[in-house]
């Protein structure tokens, strides 16, 4: 989960919603830039972090009793593992395009823990070898579909700078990430708030995007129980934006 905090609260935006908010990215970007299968593809970028988060595997909170943002999470290889597993086993299920595209990507999230441990190396060397099947079946090559990857990557990316805030202030460029077409795209703030994205690549001129975020006003909780009950008994609001061409 996404963890911000204000003077209101904690703004919690839960994974499942990131990935709503890269779907909706996804949704927007020109036609010509999008990957083959589609509504696959578009399905993959929308779950591509569903299943990430469970509240009931593990403790989400600090010893103080402060939600943990995920960048704050302290990895176990068991519960990688599993998660990834479960991530991709409930991707094949649904469609062996969505599995290709979330494999390379769990590869690109975990792929660093490779040199940590050895079974999620061979877990990874096992994809690997899955993907090339996978990628055979759909006649494509692997540096393919590693492109079509890279359209998820800008997604998730950019959603992730939006519901974390880090558009600098002061009109500052950010790098969002090399990915499309092999192409570096930026991020800033315009002084009436607007963001503009350079290179654009999205079929209209401006587009406006939202999130589903819960405003706690507790910031400590005694148990991992108690701050389930929060989340549950908070009413969801939406987090907006305007992107524009500049």
């Amino acid at each position: 989960m996404i963890v911000n905090k204000s003077i209101v609260g904690l703004h919690i935006i839960l994974h499942e919603a990131h990935g709503m908010l890269a779907g909706k990215i996804a949704n927007e970007i020109a036609k010509e830039y999008r990957p083959i299968h589609w509504f696959e593809t578009l399905i993959a970028v929308c779950e591509h972090d569903d299943r990430q988060l469970n509240l009931n595997e593990k403790e989400y909170l600090s010893e103080l009793g402060v939600p943990l943002d995920f960048t704050e999470e302290n990895y176990k290889v068991n519960d990688v593992l599993e998660r990834m597993q479960r991530i991709l086993r409930t991707a094949g299920n649904k469609s062996l395009w969505v599995k290709l595209l979330i494999s390379y990507h769990l590869e690109f999230v975990y792929g660093p823990l490779k040199k940590e441990s050895k079974r999620i190396s061979n877990f990874f060397q096992d994809q690997a070898s899955e993907r090339k099947i996978l990628c055979k079946h759909f006649g494509i090559k692997d540096e393919k579909a590693k492109e079509y990857h890279e359209f998820l990557r800008f997604c998730d990316r950019l959603s992730l700078i939006l519901c974390k805030d880090e558009t600098p202030a002061m009109e500052r460029q950010l790098e969002i990430n090399t990915s499309i077409d092999g192409k570096t795209f930026f991020i800033k703030k315009t002084k009436n708030d607007r963001l503009i994205i350079s290179p654009w690549v999205f079929q209209e001129e401006e587009i406006e995007l939202s999130v589903e975020e819960r405003v706690l006003k507790e910031t400590q909780f005694s148990s991992s129980e108690s701050f389930k009950e929060s989340l549950k008994q908070t009413m969801p609001q939406s987090k907006k934006w305007i992107l524009t061409k500049g």
